[in-house]
């Protein structure tokens, strides 16, 4: 059964709803079992000890730089019709917003995912930090922060096809890219179950 059969079967909001809840449950299983956090792999980097926890950043990076790639190349997916591509980019906003965040998260001990799944086996901090991410989040999206979101997502804008770099690459050379960093996570995985890694 394809999925516009299965739409027609239960209604949009039904089949949505059991997407969200198999990616939600594949999403707890996969970041439980592989301990992923990017506060974790960015305090190795910064420390100049790779390990485990920036090589299963690097893998799940790949991976879903490979998919998003392969799914554009092959017209799988229609990009002129999705917003995040094709509207007005903030590069201040990505600046301040991401010193924001990875500021956030190391006070927090813990990036959002890790919160999350933290949060599902009892940690009430996670569960308190995860609150409060959620609040603010949706405090600037549309609530008392949003004006002074917009302001400084105003200061340095950048049209669609300056946002990227897909125009300078190859065919499928996004896919290529993702390739190598997915066998460069393979590589400091193997070293590091070698023991050639501290």
């Amino acid at each position: 059964m394809n999925l516009e059969a299965l739409v027609e079967q239960l209604g949009s909001d039904r089949v949505s709803a059991l997407i969200g809840l198999i990616v939600g449950l594949l999403f707890g299983v996969f970041a439980q079992q592989s301990r992923f956090c990017l506060r974790s792999a960015c305090i190795e980097f910064w420390r100049g000890q790779i390990g485990t926890k920036f090589s299963v950043w690097l893998l799940t990076f790949s991976a879903a730089l490979i998919a998003t790639q392969l799914f554009i190349e092959t017209d799988s997916i229609d990009t002129a019709s999705i917003r995040q591509l094709n509207a007005v980019g903030s590069l201040s906003g990505a600046i301040i917003g991401g010193l924001l965040f990875g500021s956030g998260m190391i006070l927090a001990r813990g990036c959002a995912s890790r919160l999350l799944v933290l949060s599902a086996t009892g940690n009430m901090r996670a569960l308190i930090s995860g609150l409060v991410i959620t609040v603010v989040a949706q405090a600037s999206l549309r609530g008392v922060l949003s004006p002074a979101r917009e302001d400084l997502s105003s200061i340095w804008l950048l049209d669609s096809y300056q946002r990227g770099f897909s125009h300078l690459l190859p065919n499928y050379g996004g896919v290529a890219i993702g390739l190598l960093i997915f066998a460069l996570g393979i590589w400091y995985a193997k070293k590091i179950q070698n023991g050639s890694l501290d």
